[in-house]
């Protein structure tokens, strides 16, 4: 018995993969995808550094503050080498300077908080032996910046017998101030609001 057999090779030429073409419009797509979505992408990371740097100068707004208190309740005249009944030298719009023991036993030190070139300084120096007719930088030996980017109409006022009075305070009225309110205004750049830090040191006897 004859038996023939037929053998049929199929082969699929097709390709399963993606041809160029499609991978063309893949690529395209995926372009045009980053392209729409990377403002959007970059104004997300630009809000949340603006934000942490809202934050940095809030925080760094109290430490300024909380130093501002603390110096003034440490005021003092007591241990001045040369005539004072209270220790407020200088009470000015955007500076004050005034006598501060740190300790009971120490000797006066000369402390100055100044409003200058859009920043908060701190500045200490000894006591002189004579009172001295301007208190210029020279005086001190340390400056420290204690905030930055503050803005215009930020200023010192002062407690004068109960009452908030403009600066300056002058001649005999200086023995008589009993509170100095530090009011800052500070913006980062971008932010959408500046920071209000207002304090009110007690001044020390």
């Amino acid at each position: 018995m004859l038996s023939m057999s037929t053998s049929r090779d199929v082969r699929n030429n097709s390709d399963p993969g993606f041809s160029v073409i499609e991978l063309i419009i893949g690529l395209a797509l995926t372009v045009c995808l980053a392209v729409a979505v990377a403002p959007l992408w970059l104004s997300l990371l630009s809000a949340g550094a603006h934000e942490g740097d809202q934050t940095v100068r809030m925080l760094q707004g109290r430490v300024a503050a909380a130093r501002f208190e603390r110096d003034l309740r440490l005021a003092s005249a007591a241990g001045c080498p040369f005539d004072l009944s209270a220790p407020v030298l200088e009470a000015s719009p955007s500076q004050v300077v005034f006598l501060e023991r740190p300790a009971i036993s120490s000797s006066p030190i000369l402390v100055e908080w100044e409003i200058v070139d859009g920043s908060v300084m701190r500045r200490w120096g000894q006591c002189p032996a004579t009172r001295p007719a301007s208190y210029v930088n020279s005086l001190y030996l340390d400056h420290k910046t204690m905030l930055e980017g503050v803005q215009d109409g930020s200023a010192f006022a002062y407690v004068v017998g109960g009452v908030v009075v403009p600066a300056p305070v002058m001649g005999a009225e200086l023995a008589s101030v009993e509170g100095v309110i530090l009011d800052l205004r500070t913006k980062s750049e971008g932010a959408r609001s500046p920071i209000h830090v207002a304090v009110t040191g007690r001044v020390g006897r």
